[in-house]
């Protein structure tokens, strides 16, 4: 499973929304619209905006963090951070999917043990979103993936030449930010990351 996730400020085009259109046709599963800087209303319009693109081409579409317009735009899908989905448990009843971003064990279990239905850990490598920050590596993620009992997808660096490792590693799916935002053929680099995703999935079942 390929996860796009968004960041305006570095986008290959102007037009954010254009861009958006662009990653997806290329057919991610998934686009998780994470412009945590932005007002509710502004963040309303793009999310609104985003839906409708994704509705479009048959991607699905994340809310992250605004739970409140995730809930008056009707999507039942959304994406937090470890800390803001322990503050915000009671507004969560209703969601299809509760996204949670981890970086530790810890966190991975006690998300999982409190509802989370997916799990996104990183930084795996090192990434531009935090720059100076070493990437975490697999080790742990192998840990997670083997001992958590919900789907867990990994982020923080990863590109065509590195999602074998993850993989390897037992996630379901990858999360990819600047690889796609940056890219003006975001087409050829889904393709490219789907290759891997295929891979994933046949070493994940020869493993049952």
């Amino acid at each position: 499973m390929i996860i796009a996730i968004t960041d305006r400020k570095i986008s290959a085009k102007r037009d954010f929304l254009e861009q958006i259109e662009n990653i997806a046709g290329a057919g991610p599963d998934m686009i998780i619209l994470r412009e945590k800087d932005l007002s509710e209303a502004e963040y309303k319009y793009l999310a609104v905006e985003c839906a409708r693109i994704c509705s479009y081409y048959n991607v699905k579409f994340c809310v992250n963090s605004f739970i409140k317009i995730a809930k008056l735009i009707d999507n039942r899908r959304v994406q937090l951070p470890f800390r803001s989905f322990v503050s915000h448990l009671e507004e969560l009843n209703g969601f299809d999917e509760v996204w949670v971003s981890v970086h530790t064990m810890d966190e991975a279990a006690d998300a999982a043990a409190l509802g989370a239905t997916h799990l996104i850990y990183g930084n795996v490598f090192e990434t531009s979103c935090k720059p100076g920050v070493e990437g975490k590596g697999i080790e742990e993620l192998k840990e997670i993936c083997k001992k958590v009992p919900v789907p867990v997808f990994a982020v923080g660096g990863i590109n065509s030449l590195n999602a074998s490792k993850v993989y390897s590693a037992g996630c379901e799916g990858i999360c990819v930010r600047s690889f796609l935002m940056q890219s003006n053929d975001p087409q050829r680099y889904v393709a490219e990351l789907r290759i891997w995703s295929s891979r994933g999935l046949s070493i994940r079942g020869g493993e049952k």
